[in-house]
């Protein structure tokens, strides 16, 4: 197995670095409960390719780290899903300015 190149890292950082920017961008911009956490696993998953790339030291010790933090993501989606289900059964709605009037 060869090492990630130079050329090739800095484009995979370069790329993470602008979905991380579109992710913070959707976050802040929606209103909606499921669009701002979408945005914020879009993030989770920018930061994951940043942190697979700058750790690319080892063919081997990236496959395992990566597998490791695909794990830990997919059990993270499970959770964003029953929250989001927890907030419509509470609010009604999944939209985020309700949280902004109950003082959240």
């Amino acid at each position: 197995m060869a090492f990630v190149d130079a050329a090739l890292a800095g484009v995979a950082v370069v790329t993470s670095s602008v979905i991380a920017g579109l992710a913070a961008y959707g976050m802040a911009s929606s209103r909606s409960f499921i669009r701002q956490m979408l945005s914020i696993e879009v993030l989770f998953n920018a930061i994951l390719l940043a942190i697979i790339i700058i750790a690319s030291v080892s063919p081997v010790l990236t496959t395992a780290f990566g597998i490791i933090l695909v794990s830990v993501v997919s059990g993270e989606v499970i959770v964003l899903v029953s929250i989001i289900v927890a907030f419509y059964r509470v609010a009604k709605s999944l939209d985020s300015s309700s949280l902004e009037e109950d003082g959240v």
